[in-house]
């Protein structure tokens, strides 16, 4: 079978068709958000979703290098051998698509450790909590970062467990550990609700009062959670150094 031009089609096949060599793939990114949430096709939130990301293990990630161009997708040479063994990309030629694959520990600019249990809580995504996790650790989001937490916040619970909710322990848990994780959230927390005050989102009050309660259930956490002895000393020396890495996009 080709490529599909469906997107999501194409993203289901790909998954599929992994499952049935052993190879192991979790969606992660925006088409992630918009398998989870109703809400994004709400007219405030629908976007494009241009692009397939997913994470994996270190043991599939070897197979990938023949599994995706068997499927029709053309790699990224220099990256996948310089870089292979933390990313891969590769590219639909046809519909103008590229596939992001992050291994083993989802890095950008924090590191979010994609542990054993991502195997076991969703057939398709990263769990909810990592998923959450992976924009709002976004130092400067962008707009589609803000419509697809916004859409996830939404239309799911904070809870601690998983099951189609937020599970905030895992959250309060990382920020705890590391102190430029916990400054970026909460930053990013202050940004989505200041979005809200300025209305810049068609949502009616009802809407904006869930994810100011969700907004609100997380941080509380974040700050109840306590804090390492490397926590405490890198927030004695706060903002001064960069507590984030610098990501550069890599595209075609």
């Amino acid at each position: 079978m080709s490529i599909l031009p469906d997107v999501e089609a194409e993203m289901r096949r790909i998954v599929s068709e992994a499952e049935k060599q052993d190879i192991f793939l979790r969606l992660i990114g925006g088409l992630a958000f918009k398998v989870h949430c109703p809400q994004a096709t709400h007219r405030a939130l629908e976007r494009e979703y241009p692009d397939i990301d997913f994470v994996t293990n270190k043991a599939s990630s070897i197979k990938l290098l023949d599994f995706l161009p068997a499927l029709g997708y053309t790699p990224n040479k220099t990256l996948n051998t310089l870089s292979g063994d933390q990313r891969q990309l590769y590219y639909d030629e046809v519909n103008s698509r590229q596939i992001d694959i992050f291994i083993g520990d989802f890095e950008m600019c924090h590191k979010l450790p994609m542990t054993d249990r991502i195997l076991h809580i969703e057939p398709l995504t990263v769990p909810l909590a990592e998923l959450f996790l992976s924009k709002a650790q976004i130092v400067e989001l962008n707009h589609k970062d803000v419509l697809d937490l916004i859409a996830l916040l939404l239309d799911h619970q904070i809870g601690r467990q998983d099951d189609e909710t937020i599970n905030v322990e895992i959250i309060a848990d990382l920020c705890a550990k590391d102190w430029g994780l916990y400054t970026t959230l909460s930053l990013n927390i202050e940004k989505l609700n200041s979005i809200l005050d300025q209305g810049e989102l068609a949502l009616n009050q009802t809407q904006t009062e869930t994810i100011r309660e969700r907004l609100a259930d997380i941080k509380q956490a974040m700050d109840a959670a306590p804090k390492s002895l490397g926590w405490k000393l890198r927030a004695k020396i706060g903002t001064r150094v960069r507590w984030y890495e610098e990501v550069e996009e890599v595209r075609r």
